[in-house]
Formats: C-alpha cells, sequence, structure tokens
C-alpha cells in the first residue's frame, strides 16, 4: 500500500474516530454488511489506502489548509446540536436558492445566497477555504441520485440551478 497523503497508523486512528462516532444502527448495519468489526476495518483500511482515495484527500487538505488542520478538525468535530443548526441554515439557503430558479445564476440575489451558503458549509466543516469544496458540491449535487432527491426536495430542476449559481459563485469545477 502507498500512503500518500496518510500513512496505515492515521487511517487507522481515522477508523477508530469514525466507529466511536457512528450511531449504534449504522455501526450495526456496517458489521452486519461485511461480517464483522474486522472485516469492515480492513475494508476501510484498503479503501482509505488506494491511489484514487489519497489523490481525493488530497483535495480535501487543500480545502482544510493542510492535513494537520484536517487531522484537527476530524479529532474535535462540532457537537450535535451546533451541526444540526448548520443544517438546519443550510436547509433554509437551500429552499431560498431554490425558490430563486427565475432568476439569473449570477444575479446579485443568487449569489448573495450562495455566498452564505459557502459560509455555513465553511463552519460547518470547518475547513479554511471553501471554493474548491463548493464546486465539488454544486457536481456532486447535480449528479444521481443527489439530484433526484434535491429536486424532489425543493422542485424540478432545483439541482442543476444550484450547482449553476454555485459556479457562477465559485467559477466551474
Amino acid at each position: 500500500m502507498d500512503f500518500a497523503i496518510f500513512d496505515r497508523k492515521e487511517i487507522e486512528e481515522m477508523f477508530r474516530q469514525t466507529y466511536e462516532r457512528m450511531p449504534e444502527k449504522i455501526r450495526q448495519l456496517a458489521v452486519d454488511e461485511f461480517g464483522g468489526v474486522e472485516e469492515w476495518k480492513k475494508h476501510y483500511m484498503d479503501v482509505v489506502s488506494s491511489e484514487d482515495m489519497q489523490k481525493k484527500y488530497a483535495k480535501v487538505m487543500e480545502w482544510y489548509g493542510g492535513k494537520e488542520a484536517y487531522q484537527e478538525a476530524a479529532a474535535h468535530p462540532l457537537g450535535r446540536d451546533i451541526a444540526k443548526s448548520y443544517g438546519r441554515r443550510i436547509e433554509a439557503v437551500m429552499k431560498k436558492l431554490a425558490g430563486k430558479k427565475n432568476c439569473p445564476p449570477d444575479s446579485f440575489e443568487v449569489k448573495e445566497l450562495v455566498g452564505e451558503y459557502g459560509f455555513v458549509m465553511k463552519q460547518l466543516t470547518q475547513i479554511k477555504e471553501e471554493s474548491g469544496m463548493m464546486k465539488y458540491l454544486a457536481w456532486f449535487q447535480n449528479t444521481e441520485p443527489t439530484k433526484s432527491k434535491i429536486d424532489k426536495q425543493y422542485g424540478e430542476g432545483a439541482a442543476e440551478f444550484i450547482a449553476q449559481a454555485i459556479e457562477a459563485f465559485y467559477g466551474g469545477f
């Protein structure tokens, strides 16, 4: 295994943190799927240490401003109540954005909402610079099955419009 970003010890720590913070119900689903905690851990180690995943983590490290900042945020996540509060704020911004589908994606009122969306995401994820993450989010929100979920929740065409609005604010992916 080539640990370009994280070495074996760091990936084991990531698994431990993930496992400890995971709700029991989700933990049990993973154990059932993989046949046990050790089998699940082996799968996790294999996936996270893969070249493709290491490249993705390299990109994430840029968003956080470095490996140490990422590890600090992962080791000290926001509390559940704070995370829920940010989630509600994101929900409100997404609803407002979807309501602006008749406006140009680069209009001031839409850009203002995208700026708020980016700010909230930055606070929630504790990253240093949100533009890369927001560009990725624009792409991700416009792929299936996420696109269908967003359109179902906010109305037909919402996912595509929000992606266009993010791209207008931050630039293309």
